[in-house]
This record gives structure tokens, C-alpha cells and sequence, in this order.
């Protein structure tokens, strides 16, 4: 805003009333878009804002301060108005609206637990399933590997036995088989 504040006596304090020097009111200015509604004061407009020079004494249009303040006060006392119906729709949720929202997620919720439940049902009994033919498949292969080697192992005992029997009774080399038989009947009992 340009104004220089400076020490001057403008007379008496005029109470707020929007009056001219003349005593009839000082309309407001109507810049708004609808005819009839105020244009809301911006940062750049107050900054901007311009006083007439009153010829004769020092100071500013009375008249023009007052119209602008008016202004001033208009804008403050929509904003703050707007302000509180805002706060107070804030602070009071819409009746029905927000209780039927919230039954619904309710619903939802219970839906999609209970489908969730079912379908751990599903994959735990699927993997139940697959964990015993695993099991199943693990001890058949481990039978027939078992058996196989049961059958391997017993072929090599029987030859290792069939091989020290064949030791024990086969003579020694350069022994015949009579004089075997004649040393096992000199040997005393």
C-alpha cells in the first residue's frame, strides 16, 4: 500500500461507519464476477492500493479510506465466515453417508477375511497333499534303493562265504586229498 505515515491531525476519529465527510455512506465496490457480489481482496491489490491527496490540508480522501477499509473488512468477514462453514463441515462427518461407507468396508473386510481363509484352507490341504506323496515317493524310492542293496550286499556275503568255505575245505596246495583225510584221523580227539 502506498502510504507515507506520516505525524498529521486528521480532526476527529470518525467511527467505523463506512460514511463519507458528508455523513451518506460510502458504497462498496462491486467488482465480483456476478453483479451485485464483492470481488475479494488480494495480496497484490492492498499492496497496490492508491490514496487520493486531499488539496488544501495533508492527509488522504477520507472518504477513499474508508471505502477501501470497508472493502477490507468485507473480504476479512467472508473469508472468516467461509472459514467457519468450513471447520464446522470438518468437524460434523455427513449423517448416513459416512455410516454407510463404513458398513460397507465392513463387509468388504469380512468378505475378503473369509475368502482369504478359505483359500489358506485350500493351499494348506493342497500342501498337506503334496507333502505325503512326497513322503509316499521318498519311502518307495528308499525301499527299492534299500532292497537293492540288501540284494547286492547278500550276493557279496554269499560269494565271501562261499569263497572261505571252498578255503576250508579245499586241500592246500601240493597236498593230496588222501593224506588230508589220513592227517584228519592221526589227530587225536
Amino acid at each position: 500500500m502506498h502510504v507515507t505515515h506520516e505525524e498529521h491531525d486528521h480532526g476527529p476519529v470518525l467511527p467505523h461507519s463506512h460514511a463519507s465527510a458528508g455523513g451518506a455512506p460510502v458504497p462498496l465496490p462491486v467488482q465480483g464476477n456476478v453483479p451485485g457480489q464483492f470481488a475479494l481482496l488480494t495480496a497484490p491489490m492492498v499492496h497496490h492500493q492508491v490514496f487520493t491527496v486531499v488539496r488544501l490540508r495533508s492527509g488522504y480522501d477520507l472518504a477513499e479510506v474508508d471505502t477501501f477499509l470497508a472493502h477490507v473488512e468485507t473480504t476479512l468477514s467472508l473469508l472468516w465466515q467461509d472459514n467457519a462453514r468450513l471447520r464446522e463441515r470438518l468437524s460434523t462427518p455427513p449423517t448416513g453417508v459416512g455410516e454407510e461407507t463404513i458398513a460397507a468396508a465392513r463387509r468388504e473386510a469380512r468378505r475378503i477375511v473369509a475368502a482369504a481363509h478359505e483359500d489358506a484352507e485350500r493351499l494348506r490341504g493342497e500342501a498337506a497333499a503334496a507333502a505325503d506323496a512326497l513322503a509316499q515317493a521318498a519311502r518307495l524310492a528308499i525301499g527299492e534303493r534299500l532292497d537293492v542293496v540288501i540284494a547286492d550286499h547278500g550276493r557279496h556275503l554269499h560269494d565271501t562265504l562261499r569263497a572261505l568255505l571252498d578255503d576250508i575245505v579245499a586241500p592246500p596246495p601240493g597236498e593230496t586229498a588222501a593224506v588230508r583225510a589220513h592227517d584228519d584221523s592221526a589227530e587225536p580227539d
